[in-house]
């Protein structure tokens, strides 16, 4: 063996040696040598400066290159390990001095709660290991070589860091811990069948073995570049673990990409940390991670009701005829969305300053609306153009992100036609903050229902913010603070559940719903990506997201797409069609506009249905559209289904990807169990594929056996969700076993009922009026 020229400094370090242990609180501290290491990519393998048999060097290897080591020296690390509760362990990687040692767990705005159940630790040491352990999770620490393992309620384990992955010659390919210039990577290891789901909103295949992923907000410019607008560091292991790095720095999830059995986790920072949640059902881990980090507030019963938008409607005048338009075609519609058209200077720019050439008196409008049966979304994001005069303002006044050199950071992309850079707000500066919040006071004062936070992704690398967040984190983080400042502002001065509409953002942006799923292209791909990338998404910031009907550009959109996407849309958590050219149903010829109107008037018959599976969401953390996974863990198949999904636990929703308007034949999977299609009343078994025949007219649309699902009956002429309120509902049982049923009316007031046969019991006043049993066929 050789050293390493002293012109050739060692690419990285390694972590090799626990030193010392001691308890600091409610956590284990423990000392840990990093040696430095270098990677011979000719031998494929990682070394450090200790004696090669010490590293598991095959040294009788009869074609061993000759590997140069580094010199042998140690730089301080620290290990923290401590519990959020008592599935969920926290373990802080950093070297002695890092800032992240010294702050809570809230330092970045992502976790909001770091001891949502708190539990006694016990810490127990061997000469070869160091155990520390709370409720049903533990955390053990080889001493030397150093290596990290989680196991589960039973003792069973769920993680493992790489050091048992080595190659021909012993060198070591996936060190527990390695910490190099561009950030710190842990390599865990992958068992033979271990399937690995999550990471945000990714449109490719929901399983991410053989996929390498870069985390960081863009503007992606549609479903299908590689891009995302709003990943997320939180993942689940078919092992029984989910993982989460508190982190707003760039993570690249390598999952078994550039080596079969590694889930390699690198964040580009000084510092790692890594929340570790276990037990055997993933929505309960799901559960925990949102007590972690935070809950959507459920939004208004008229969220859930249809949305129309178009980029772009031009005027008052517009805007009227498509409301009257809903009417007169008889299709139910809540919400009409404006895009940047209300806007003097509406070049990328938002300034509030309202364009009454176009659109009038503000609130005449807003009045004139609903009368018409709609609310009204306005579209918003958080730069500003120098054209516009609150420009001079907000840069005197100090609200705008600066660089680090101090002067004013401009938008990355999206450059003005003049030239001139848009600036950004600095949501870190409260002052900037409350004056940004400010402007949306009198549009909510007129009636405004809603703000669509568009964009957010434009934050340059070399921002100085004003609380001092890191550079490295401030990115990512940008989209999670401009949402949340804007739903704060609805808050507060509506007094009603927040809701905004928002295209980017990072863990934790599950607390301000809703999301979509931004700009996908008007093609059975885009549909199909935007599936994938709704349930990806729910697996880590679970709530309420949705897409736009039809998608928002590209080829012209053909009826039969139009149909199968409205479809689609009237059984995801929110509904709304936009796209750069019209979207009414109308638009797209008669069998088309009636077949939609069935699919958006079914949606409001089971608007009961959706307010108890969004009242869920919000209690208990978990996503209105599920991957079938989220209730079949166990079921081989469920894990890798991405074409279909669940709504709530006993709606088994099969859109169907198809341009054409003839029947095509659609294969899908049948979790186990009797299932009834609810509207052909036909009834399937599984656990089972099947194949299918389906017209135009028809989704398969199946709800599980022993379901109860509230719904309403829609009268002719319905306007919108409010016109439903007093309504008496009916109780679908499918299935004949009593039970009793707690139900959320839409006043928010709880009432239990209780099944027998064919009849009902009520307690108190409640909008259940008769039992329809659904025995199939």
């Amino acid at each position: 063996m050789t050293a390493v020229p002293r012109d050739l400094p060692p690419s990285a370090e390694i972590l090799r040696r626990v030193q010392d242990v001691h308890r600091d609180g409610d956590e284990a501290v423990l000392h840990v040598a990093a040696h430095p290491a270098v990677h011979h990519s000719g031998a494929s393998g990682w070394l450090t400066g200790e004696p090669v048999a010490d590293q598991g060097v095959e040294v009788t290897m009869p074609n061993l290159p000759e590997l140069a080591l580094p010199p042998l020296e140690s730089r301080p690390w620290q290990v923290r390990i401590g519990f959020a509760g008592p599935r969920t362990a926290r373990i802080v990687i950093a070297p002695a001095g890092a800032r992240m040692l010294e702050e809570e767990a809230t330092w970045l705005g992502i976790v909001t709660d770091p001891r949502f159940e708190p539990v006694e630790a016990r810490l127990t040491e061997s000469p070869e290991q160091v155990t520390v352990r709370a409720g049903e999770i533990a955390v053990h620490v080889d001493r030397y070589p150093f290596a990290l393992t989680v196991t589960g309620p039973g003792g069973e384990t769920v993680l493992r860091t790489g050091q048992r992955l080595r190659q021909v010659a012993g060198l070591p390919t996936a060190p527990p811990v390695l910490a190099a210039a561009d950030g710190v990577t842990l390599h865990c290891e992958l068992g033979p069948d271990e399937e690995i789901t999550g990471f945000g909103e990714q449109f490719g295949r929901l399983v991410k073995n053989g996929q390498r992923l870069v985390l960081r907000v863009e503007d992606a410019l549609g479903t299908g570049t590689g891009l995302s607008y709003k990943p997320v560091p939180v993942w689940h292991s078919t092992a029984g673990y989910t993982g989460f790095l508190n982190t707003g720095a760039t993570v690249t999830a390598d999952v078994a990409h550039d080596r079969p059995s590694v889930l390699a986790l690198g964040v580009a920072d000084e510092a790692l940390d890594l929340y570790v949640g276990v037990g055997n059902d993933p929505a309960i881990r799901l559960g925990d991670h949102t007590r972690l980090t935070g809950r959507a507030p459920r939004p208004p019963l008229w969220a859930f009701g249809y949305w129309m938008g178009r980029c772009r409607y031009h005027s008052r005048d517009e805007m009227e005829q498509v409301a009257a338009g809903m009417a007169a075609h008889d299709v139910p519609c809540d919400v009409l969305h404006l895009d940047p058209d209300w806007l003097v200077v509406d070049r990328l720019n938002t300034d509030f300053i309202w364009n009454t050439d176009r659109f009038g008196d503000r609130r005449d409008f807003v009045r004139s609306l609903d009368r018409l049966g709609s609310r009204l979304s306005v579209w918003e994001l958080p730069y500003l153009d120098p054209a516009s005069p609150r420009y001079a303002e907000a840069e005197a006044a100090g609200h705008l992100v600066r660089r680090t050199d101090g002067t004013v950071a401009s938008v990355r992309g999206t450059p003005t036609p003049d030239g001139r850079p848009r600036a950004l707000i600095d949501f870190t500066n409260p002052e900037a903050r409350r004056w940004w919040q400010d402007m949306h006071g009198p549009f909510l004062d007129d009636g405004v229902a809603v703000f669509k936070t568009d964009f957010g992704e434009g934050l340059p690398d070399d921002a100085a913010l004003a609380d001092g967040t890191p550079s490295q984190h401030a990115h990512n983080l940008y989209p999670l603070r401009y949402n949340g400042a804007v739903s704060d502002a609805i808050a507060e001065r509506t007094g009603r559940a927040p809701l905004v509409w928002g295209r980017s953002g990072w863990a934790g942006s599950q607390r301000y719903p809703g999301q979509w799923g931004g700009d996908a292209e008007s093609t059975v791909a885009g549909m199909r990506a935007t599936v994938r990338g709704g349930l990806s998404y729910a697996l880590s910031a679970p709530g309420f997201w949705s897409h736009d009907i039809g998608g928002f550009f590209g080829p012209e959109l053909t009826p039969g797409l139009y149909v199968r996407w409205t479809q689609l849309g009237a059984l995801s958590p929110l509904m709304r069609a936009h796209g750069l050219r019209p979207r009414e149903p109308w638009e797209f010829g008669e069998r088309a506009l009636a077949i939609s109107r069935d699919w958006i008037r079914l949606r409001y018959s089971l608007l009961p249905y959706l307010w108890q599976v969004a009242t869920e969401s919000s209690e208990k953390g978990l996503p209105m559209m599920r991957p079938v996974a989220l209730h079949y863990p166990d079921d081989p198949v469920a894990t890798g289904l991405d074409g279909q999904f669940l709504l709530g636990a006993d709606l088994l929703v099969v859109p169907v990807f198809d341009d054409r308007e003839q029947p095509v034949t659609r294969r899908y999977y049948v979790p186990e169990g009797r299932w009834t299609d609810l509207r052909s009343g036909q009834t399937v078994t599984g656990p089972a594929w099947r194949r299918e025949k389906v017209p135009l007219e028809h989704m398969p649309l199946l709800v599980r056996h022993g379901a109860v699902v509230p719904m309403v009956e829609v009268p002719a002429g319905l306007r919108r969700s409010d016109d439903l309120i007093g309504l008496p509902w009916a109780l679908h049982v499918f299935g004949t076993d009593d039970q009793d049923v707690d139900l959320i009316g839409f006043d928010g007031d709880a009432v239990r009922s209780r099944v027998r046969g064919e009849h009902a019991e009520t307690d108190g006043t409640q909008p259940v009026h008769r039992i329809v049993v659904r025995h199939g066929t």
